[in-house]
């Protein structure tokens, strides 16, 4: 799992963002036991916390309003990540 994958899958925009079990069953990560589930949650999330540090991707804090309430993130990406132009700048000396 890498940083360009997260950021192939996720929306563009808040209205459709996604939370981390979203992305993991979209990636088709191993989701069946406990233990594998808490293993692609950490991944994620740090992988996630690395692009909103970055600036390309943004979170929301949402509660479920349907059976028990919980509170979850649902992630999408920004501007910046939608743009095909690369994101180093050539220093010419």
């Amino acid at each position: 799992m890498n940083q360009e994958q997260i950021l192939e899958i996720l929306p563009s925009s808040e209205a459709d963002a996604r939370s981390v079990k979203d992305i993991a069953k979209v990636m088709g990560l191993d989701t069946s036991s406990y233990a594998t589930w808490r293993k692609t949650e950490r991944g994620l999330s740090n992988a996630l916390r690395k692009l909103m540090k970055w600036g390309l991707v943004t979170r929301d804090r949402r509660q479920n309003c349907a059976g028990h309430q919980f509170w979850y993130n649902v992630y999408w990406r920004t501007e910046i990540a939608v743009h095909d132009e690369p994101m180093a700048i050539e220093v010419v000396a």
